[in-house]
């Protein structure tokens, strides 16, 4: 028998030991698929690559057993290569499969993606209901948010309207997965297992770094929220949450609720969340630790004021000052997130967001490189002015320079990010906060490995085997039609995920 659906996560496969440290949760967008399909009877397999880090050789053992029929996959920009990759496999071991991908990267690129023959179509915005169209058997060009090919052209369906109520779709597929494979960020997480959730989707933000920005925001009602919750407990035992939503705060009166509810139901579970730091006050910040928070991690992202004008986030430092303060007066810990390398970035504006975070007394000081996304505005503002060292989107991780900056070279910004983690956490205090909050030997253990990635170089450079770096060898120029036009200009990822007035497609 023929397995109806398989849906895929490709691997990250230049994240190396460094993908040990960050969040490594289930892919929640598959899963919610994955229940839609299975409500409607369909038989649905999950494979996520890199969790299991699996290589091409195990993923085709897999494609061989199941031979399904149609095959959807997620793709980041990271995961330009292996998914590509992927699709090649699926067609090799099953001629007649239907191959489609989504994710941000492919819905801002449909037509590179279907340059590859092995990939039959690109949906663009959710994919629940567009994969539960396919699995069906309905014509494609009937498709709402469906792009494939006729010839060497490449056809736009028009979009999909946006689902408001987010209730309309069950609870993710998390019997799919299987929760050995996966866990939390190092240093955030107080007790395990763990497991991810999203109450919301889309972000009112202007970040100008971010497929989010600008995109509809919607919700599941608190009430599913809380069925969810209870379920994560009850069924599998989970005793840590993450809301993975962009901003959870910014729908202040159901956050509180939610809350309420969790505290008042005696819901027993620690939990973390991302706040924007003009969307939190005391009375919200009393709430999340009544119901069981314990870190909120706030996207601060410079210490300049000029940078962040530039991007898009405008957030005055005494904004971010009472945050910490109000946190730490509830006892929560503050994860402070900051970008370095932008485009007008210097040796100043670099120690001011090094000096930013030790004044806030933050928790947690979390570095990323400026990366341009395909679909954000700074990927649009530098390939149009030439900035792009590459377009090796395998290496587009948030740890590498990829575009030329005015004032710095690649090799000053990670010389700096190496320096502020050092001089940020060799501080006693610092030393100090991280000792005063470890419950147990696993704890230490992950803490520990942690800082030797940051302060070896050898383990920097560690690499999985020989077998999981075969993702990257496919060799893309050997199968891409290049008879099939691209765009001129870059589209950004809100409008390609909704109904404008003047249509990016048509």
């Amino acid at each position: 028998m023929r397995a109806d659906v398989l849906l895929v996560y490709p691997p990250w496969v230049t994240y190396s030991f460094r993908s040990k440290l960050k969040k490594m949760l289930p892919p929640l967008g598959i899963l919610s698929m994955a229940s839609c399909l299975e409500a409607q009877g369909f038989e649905v397999h999950v494979v996520d690559c890199h969790a299991r880090e699996m290589g091409p050789g195990g993923f085709r053992a897999i494609v061989r057993r199941l031979r399904p029929r149609l095959v959807g996959i997620t793709v980041l920009s990271p995961h330009y290569v292996p998914a590509n990759y992927i699709a090649a496999i699926c067609k090799e071991e099953v001629p007649d499969v239907t191959v489609v991908t989504g994710g941000v990267h492919a819905e801002a690129h449909p037509e590179e993606m279907l340059r590859n023959p092995s990939i039959d179509a690109v949906g663009r915005g959710d994919g629940e209901m567009l994969m539960t169209e396919l699995a069906r058997g309905t014509a494609r060009e009937k498709i709402e948010g469906l792009s494939y090919r006729v010839g060497d052209q490449v056809v736009h369906n028009p979009p999909r309207k946006i689902e408001m109520d987010l209730d309309r779709y069950p609870l993710p597929a998390y019997h799919l997965v299987d929760f050995d494979d996966y866990f939390p960020p190092v240093s955030s997480y107080r007790d395990l297992p763990a497991m991810n959730v999203l109450m919301t989707r889309g972000c009112p933000g202007k970040c100008t770094f971010c497929n989010s920005a600008n995109t509809t925001l919607r919700s599941r009602s608190v009430e599913k929220m809380i069925e969810l919750l209870k379920c994560l407990r009850a069924e599998y035992g989970i005793r840590q949450i993450y809301f993975y939503d962009d901003t959870f705060t910014v729908n202040r009166r159901a956050v509180l609720d939610l809350c309420r509810r969790m505290a008042e139901e005696k819901i027993d579970l620690s939990w973390i969340c991302c706040v924007r730091g003009d969307m939190f006050n005391e009375e919200m910040a009393k709430a999340l630790a009544a119901a069981g928070c314990h870190q909120v991690m706030i996207g601060i992202e410079s210490g300049s004021k000029t940078l962040m004008a530039a991007i898009g986030k405008p957030i005055k430092h005494e904004v971010y000052q009472r945050v910490v303060e109000v946190a730490h007066r509830n006892r929560l810990e503050v994860r402070g997130s900051f970008i370095i390398g932008h485009v007008n970035e210097t040796k100043d504006t670099l120690r001011e967001s090094l000096q930013f975070a030790i004044d806030l007394d933050l928790d947690f000081f979390q570095l990323s490189v400026m990366t341009p996304y395909p679909g954000t505005v700074i990927f649009e503002q530098f390939k149009s002015e030439g900035r792009l060292l590459h377009e090796e989107y395998s290496r587009y991780g948030q740890n590498e320079v990829v575009f030329r900056l005015n004032h710095l070279s690649a090799e000053e910004v990670n010389r700096f990010e190496r320096f502020a983690f050092w001089k940020f956490y060799s501080r006693p205090r610092a030393i100090v906060k991280q000792l005063k909050r470890l419950r147990n030997l696993a704890m230490l253990r992950d803490l520990a490995a942690a800082f030797a990635f940051f302060f070896f170089e050898r383990l920097r450079r560690s690499g999985h085997s020989a077998e999981w770096e075969k993702w990257l060898q496919f060799d893309l120029s050997t199968v891409l039609n290049p008879k099939i036009p691209l765009p001129e200009k870059p589209r950004l990822t809100f409008e390609v995920r909704q109904n404008l007035a003047e249509p990016v497609f048509h």
